[in-house]
Formats: C-alpha cells, sequence, structure tokens
C-alpha cells in the first residue's frame, strides 16, 4: 500500500530527525497548548520550518520512495523573524511563504526550481532567500498589539501578493508583501469604541491597552477572520443620461468576535470605492439562540462551496455549520415566505445591487470528543480549522488534545439544489432525507487529564495521487504520524462527459425514494464514535495502572460496539441480501427458461403465420387481376361513349384532317422531285462530277427526313385508329 510506504518513509526521515528542538523561553511556556502549524506539502515536496535555525526544510519525497536518500534543502532567511514562529502560510501560487507569529510576519521569496526532479535551483544544499519582515515598525512601537492571523489575499499576482494581518486592536490591515511591507495598502477598523453617553472616545482619551482590555472582555474583539468567494456588485443607474455602470469585484472578509457575532466586511484592491470597506453586522443568525450559540468563539471557516457555508468554532469543542444566504428583507423574523424569497434570490444571481447583509441559518450543531475518557471536567481548547485540499465538503480540526475530521455529506445536495431550476422539484426529496455531518476522531494527544499533552506543531493533506490521500500531523517529538483519508467520506464520482451529451436517446432516471442497499450498509457502518490514534507526550511520566486500563477498557468497548458489532450486523445484512437475490436468481433462470420455450412456440407460429400470409397474398393478387380484366371488358362493350373518349375522337379526326394534306404536300414534293430530276438530267453536263454528287447526296438526306417524319405520323395514326376501334 502506498499509504503505508509514506508512514514508514516519514516515520524514518532525516528531516523530521537532524536538529534538537529549541529552548522555550519563559513567557512562551505558558502558550503549549496553542496549536502551530509548521508543515505544509505541495505536491510530492515537504516543507517543515526548524524554529532551532531559524529556517525552512524541504525534500522530495517521490526520490526517497525507491530507497534512496532523498535531497534535504535549506532554506535561510536572509533577514530572520526575531520572533517566535507559530505557523507558516504559502500564498496561492507556492512563491512565497508568510512566517506567522504572535509579534509578527516575515514573508520568504522561494528560489526557483529546475533540472531533473524540479529541485529547488538544480538541488542545491542550502539556499539564502530574500525575506523581509511586514509591519515591522508597527510592532516595535506597539508593544502591547498581538497578531491574531494572518493570511494570504485571495485573487491576487503572484508579483505582488498582498497579506492580511489581524491585530489585537481590532484592526485588519493589507499590506503588498513585495512594494511597501511596511505601509499598509488598506486599514479597516472593526469597531467604534464608546463611552457611557454613546460618544466616540478618541486616542487621547484612553490608551490603546485599556481599549483592548474593555473591548476583549465584552468579546467584541475580532479573534478570527476568513476569505469567501468574490461576489459581483452591481452600482444602481440612478440617471438614464448616464452610462450603465459595471459590476465591481467585491472580496467579503468574514469576521468572528469572542462573544459569537458574525461580521461582514466588503472590500476590494482594484476599486477606489471600495478601498476603505463596508463593515455590516452582526449577521442575523436563525434560529435565535440564548447564547448565542456560544460567548467562547475562536475560529471561523468558509468553506469553497455554493452556498456559502461558515464553520464557527467554540473553545468549549461546539463547531455550529451556517449557511449564508442573501436576501432583500433584513427582518429579524423568519417565515416561509421570506426563507422561500431568500433562496430565490441567491438562485438568481450572486451580482447584488443594494449590498444588504446575508443570513446565517444554522444548519447544525456537533460537539467534538475533546475528552476520550468522557471526564467530567471543563476544559477550553483553541481550535484551529483547516480546509481540505482534495474534497471541498471536508475539513479538519486541530487542537492541542488531538485532530478530528468532519465531512458534511449534505453539502452537496444542498449545492445541487440551489444550482436546479425553479421548478424541479425533484432535489427536495434529497434535501428532505436528513444527512448529519460525519465527525471522525483521528487523533488523540492527550488520553487522561493526568497526561501532558503531545503538542501538534502541524497538519497538512498530501494530494500527490502517487500516497493518495493521506494526513499528515507532526509532533513536537518530531514523530509524523499519516492517516488515510479514504474511510472518512467519499462522495459520488461527478457524470462523465458521456453522459451529458444526447440525453433524448435515454430516459431520465427514476427517482427513488428508497436507499439503495449500498446506503443501507453505508448506514449501518455509519460511526457514532471513533477510536483515534494516541500519542501522549507522557514519556517521563507514564500513567497509572487505573488510567491505562480505563485507555484499554474505553479502546476495546469502542471497537466492540462501533466497529465489529456493526461489521456484524453489515455481515448478516449482505449474507440475507445474498441469499434473497440467489432465490431471486434462480426464479429468474427458471423464468428466462420459461421465455426460451414461449420463444420458440412463437417463432413457429410466426413461421406459420408468414407462409399462409404469402399464400393469401398470391391469391389477392390474382383476383385482382382478374376483376381488371372484367372492368376492362365491360367498358369495350359500353356503347355510351364517355367524355374523354369524345374528346379523343375530336383529336383523332384532326390529326387525320392534317395527315390528309401531309399526304397532298408529299404527293407534291414527289411532283416536284420528278421535275428536278429530269431537269438536272437536261442540264449541263460539263459540271464536274464532284458537285453534282454532293447534291444528291443533300437531296437523298432530305428525302429520307421527310420519309422518316411521314412514317411516324403514319404509325401514330393507325396506333389511335386501332385504340378508337376504327
Amino acid at each position: 500500500m502506498l499509504s503505508n510506504s509514506l508512514r514508514s518513509l516519514l516515520s524514518q526521515h532525516k528531516i523530521f530527525q537532524d536538529d534538537e528542538p529549541a529552548a522555550e523561553s519563559p513567557t512562551e511556556a505558558s502558550h503549549d497548548d496553542k496549536v502551530k502549524q509548521l508543515v505544509y506539502i505541495d505536491g510530492s515536496n515537504l516543507f517543515v520550518w526548524k524554529e532551532a535555525r531559524s529556517c525552512i526544510l524541504t525534500t522530495n519525497l517521490r526520490s526517497s520512495l525507491d530507497g534512496r536518500d532523498g535531497i534535504i534543502q535549506v532554506f535561510y532567511c536572509q533577514n530572520a523573524p526575531l520572533f517566535e514562529v507559530n505557523k507558516i502560510s504559502f500564498n496561492h501560487t507556492n512563491t512565497h511563504v508568510a512566517l506567522i507569529g504572535s509579534r509578527g510576519a516575515t514573508v520568504l521569496t522561494l528560489p526557483r526550481r529546475w533540472g531533473k526532479e524540479a529541485l529547488y535551483e538544480g538541488g542545491k544544499p542550502s539556499i539564502t532567500c530574500r525575506s523581509f519582515a511586514v509591519a515591522e515598525r508597527f510592532f516595535m512601537s506597539n508593544i502591547s498589539v498581538q497578531l491574531l492571523q494572518a493570511s494570504w489575499y485571495p485573487s491576487t499576482s503572484s508579483q505582488h501578493p498582498h497579506l492580511c494581518i489581524l491585530t489585537s486592536d481590532n484592526i485588519l490591515r493589507i499590506y503588498n508583501a513585495t512594494t511597501d511591507p511596511q505601509t499598509p495598502v488598506q486599514t479597516h477598523k472593526l469597531n467604534q469604541t464608546t463611552d457611557l453617553n454613546n460618544t466616540p472616545i478618541s486616542a487621547s482619551r484612553m490608551s490603546l491597552q485599556s481599549m483592548f482590555s474593555i473591548t476583549s472582555r465584552l468579546g467584541e474583539t475580532i479573534v478570527s477572520f476568513d476569505f469567501a468567494s468574490v461576489m459581483l456588485h452591481t452600482p444602481p443607474h440612478r440617471s438614464h443620461l448616464r452610462k450603465k455602470p459595471e459590476p465591481v469585484s467585491l472580496q467579503p472578509i468574514y469576521l468572528l468576535q469572542g462573544n459569537g457575532d458574525v461580521l461582514l466586511l466588503l472590500t476590494s484592491l482594484t476599486d477606489n470605492k471600495f478601498s476603505q470597506g463596508m463593515l455590516q453586522g452582526p449577521l442575523i443568525m436563525l434560529p435565535p439562540a440564548e447564547d448565542n450559540y456560544g460567548v467562547d468563539s475562536c475560529s471561523i471557516l468558509v468553506m469553497e462551496s455554493s452556498p456559502t457555508t461558515i464553520v464557527i468554532a467554540t473553545t468549549a469543542g461546539k463547531l455550529h455549520h451556517c449557511v449564508a444566504l442573501w436576501g432583500t428583507d433584513t427582518s429579524d423574523e423568519l417565515s416561509p415566505d421570506s426563507e422561500t424569497e431568500s433562496i430565490a434570490s441567491y438562485r438568481s444571481t450572486r451580482s447584488n445591487t443594494d449590498l444588504n447583509p446575508p443570513t446565517l441559518y444554522v444548519y447544525e450543531s456537533v460537539e467534538l470528543e475533546l475528552d476520550l475518557l468522557d471526564e467530567d471536567v471543563p476544559e477550553n481548547h483553541h481550535i484551529i480549522l483547516h480546509k481540505d485540499t482534495i474534497l471541498m465538503t471536508r475539513y479538519h480540526c486541530s487542537t492541542s488534545v488531538g485532530v478530528h475530521s468532519i465531512a458534511l455529506p449534505w453539502l452537496k445536495k444542498m449545492d445541487g439544489f440551489i444550482r436546479a431550476d425553479e421548478d424541479d422539484m425533484h432535489n427536495l426529496a434529497g434535501l428532505a432525507h436528513d444527512d448529519p455531518c460525519i465527525v471522525e476522531h483521528v487523533l488523540c494527544t492527550k488520553p487522561t487529564l493526568s497526561t501532558s499533552p503531545c503538542p501538534i506543531v502541524g497538519i497538512t493533506i498530501a494530494t500527490d495521487p502517487v500516497f493518495g490521500p493521506t494526513l499528515l500531523c507532526l509532533m513536537a517529538d518530531n514523530h509524523c504520524t499519516t492517516v488515510p483519508l479514504l474511510n472518512t467520506f467519499v462522495p459520488s464520482p461527478p457524470p462523465l462527459m458521456s453522459e451529458g451529451g444526447d440525453t433524448t436517446l435515454t430516459p431520465p432516471p427514476v427517482k427513488r425514494s428508497e436507499l439503495s442497499f449500498i446506503d443501507h450498509i453505508k448506514a449501518m457502518l455509519k460511526r457514532d464514535v471513533s477510536q483515534p490514534i494516541i500519542r501522549s507526550g507522557s514519556h517521563h511520566q507514564p500513567m497509572s495502572e487505573r488510567e491505562c486500563l480505563q485507555v484499554v477498557t474505553r479502546a476495546t468497548q469502542v471497537l466492540r460496539d462501533e466497529y465489529m458489532l456493526k461489521q456484524k450486523l453489515a455481515r448478516n445484512a449482505i449474507n440475507k441480501r445474498v441469499k434473497l437475490l440467489v432465490d431471486l436468481k434462480e426464479h429468474q433462470i427458471d423464468e428466462l427458461q420459461q421465455l426460451d420455450e414461449q420463444k420458440e412456440m412463437l417463432t413457429d407460429n410466426a413461421e406459420m403465420l408468414a407462409n399462409k400470409y404469402e399464400d393469401c397474398k398470391e391469391r389477392q393478387e390474382e383476383l385482382v387481376g382478374r376483376l381488371e380484366d372484367v372492368v376492362r371488358r365491360i367498358k369495350d362493350r359500353d356503347p355510351v361513349l364517355s367524355k374523354a373518349e369524345h374528346e379523343m375522337s375530336k383529336e383523332l379526326k384532326v390529326m387525320k384532317d392534317k395527315l390528309w394534306q401531309v399526304d397532298n404536300r408529299i404527293k407534291q414534293l414527289k411532283i416536284k422531285q420528278g421535275y428536278q430530276e429530269d431537269k438536272l438530267s437536261s442540264s449541263d453536263k460539263r459540271r464536274s462530277s464532284s458537285s453534282t454528287s454532293v447534291q444528291k447526296e443533300k437531296l437523298k438526306q432530305i428525302l429520307l427526313e421527310d420519309g422518316e417524319k411521314i412514317h411516324e405520323l403514319i404509325k401514330k395514326l393507325n396506333n389511335m385508329n386501332s385504340l378508337a376501334g376504327l
């Protein structure tokens, strides 16, 4: 198996064993539960950030499959970051890497690739890359401000990528990472602090730290953001004398506050009218909840789907899946008419003219299994959401105690319903069937409360078809755990191109409300609880015997109830189905034999009927001939002429007169011919014999032609006389 080869390859790879872990400072030791993201894989190239050496290590995993030691290349920073790097983020074209920490960000430019295996700079072992700090002066002058999140701005060129930085002062700044990394291109203030009289408080009356403390205690600080797909905005056409405005591309940015409210920021890097941005919200969430779906939100994720699906995570381990629908009604009440209008407006177009904020419909909520032994001890963990680059209906969650994988089967049905025509109601049958999300506990790094977790320093997904879809989890002890993603959730494949051609030849498939047997088996094998891979950081403090017994008992119970028992039930269902199909096959074989016998009988009967048909046809032709002969004889003996016969007799008389005239002319011509012959014989005999012979030939030819015409006329006259019975 390729996944097993990848697991053995990464477990012994030198890229995870070449240095010692970096020493942690006292201030950073308190943030051990913060999940890092220091590993990334692009195709077959693996990138790992080494904090001790302030460099990036990369290798090509394909070159190590045949047993050879893969080349490990080292990317040194020209200006190494002075802060601890918690995350490495590659832009969409994989030309720049953002080294992100709580006190700043540094952008590193990747070198070019060439050679046999497309290595960087042909396989040079160590490369010094151009790097520059982003907003360095700002973080040096504002010591209390922390960087909360940094992400690459989508839909920008590879030569001039833009980096979005969210800081703890509730400001989102967008920097051009290559042109001027110190001056923001856009600055968006995400809130405005007011006093008791509801008047804005200026910076001179309140320090930055006090403003941050107030907003953070109230939960009004933006803690996370994510980008949605680009939408088109058509400005309203106010005057008919002016040219109709062209649509503008706007970038929606969904912002999550700590109290659970979601804001929407619409901005554009190409249109100056929206350079200041348009902040909307808090967005309405339906159905309403008393706790606003949690007051400890920590992360937001916008999935690349239609309609826009938003995932909100809380530190208590709850996930809320929301569907954003654009509509024209902004009232808080929900009615069937307003919901229908929202769906109809979303179906019509994504181009808005009034820019009304969308409404978030909470489709479902799910709670993650953060405690393996279900001990009733409340714990808060910061959850980081990761998109799945292979399957758009799946995402992953990483915490300090483990990794979860969540699949949304209903998202594909929702996308088909939105894209279908308004008159097509067949998609409602799929939406009527409740299909909740599938949660799989992939990795557990803290099996008990007494054990210390093994921190996760990065997760990534291998997209190379050689290895297959595999989830890579890098631990703090330099161990890389690989988990294949084939058994989590695999949707039905898209239709072939040949199936979308001529649809008139085959009738449309019949919509069945019943589930197929495969869906029935999948539903039986669906696990409510999964057994994760257990990796603990307590190497020097082993678990007690009681804790080991609890972990083993829990794993055994899960394997029995969720794996073995359901597999036995599925096996019994399959055996019952096989027996039923065997009986049905035998019955169908008997029916086929009966049909063969009936086919032979029908063939003999058809042959006999064909012979009778031929005899009847011959006799019918004979009778028809006899009837025609009788009718002809009756007509011949009829003394009264018909109108057609009268007209024919008139024509014959006219032709007879014409023949008599032609006869007279022929006689005249013969007399003239005799006269001419006599005259020619008595003419001058001194003419040359050649000229006399030529004239004779011409006369003979003329006489022959006249004779032929006379012969044809006589022949026609005789035929008409015979037809008329004269």
